[in-house]
């Protein structure tokens, strides 16, 4: 069960590109990792990178995808990992810390 969720984590990680990984960092980053935890956009794609009219489809894209998901409030739109975007953006980090 592990191993095929692994496989599945590294596939799902060749599909995303730079942005979408930062995106993604960056939410994990910002949240501490927490599936629950829940931020505006401005919290989490702040890095010059991750603005701009690129960067805003590329956060569609991961909705879409299933790795994030929105959660309307009150006052504006929050965003949060689901499991998907939490297992890739774990890997992405290992990754990262592997280099």
């Amino acid at each position: 069960m592990i191993l095929v969720k692994e496989v599945k984590a590294v596939a799902d990680i060749e599909e995303l590109n730079a942005l979408q990984k930062a995106i993604l960092v960056g939410l994990c980053s910002k949240t501490g990792g927490s599936k629950v935890a829940h931020l505006p956009k401005p919290a989490f794609m702040n890095k010059p990178q991750t603005q701009g009219h690129k960067a805003d489809k590329a956060l569609r894209e991961l909705i879409a995808l299933g790795y994030i998901r929105k959660h309307p409030t009150g006052g504006e739109t929050t965003y949060e990992l689901n499991e998907r975007g939490f297992e890739v953006c774990r890997k992405i980090r290992d990754q990262r810390k592997a280099l």
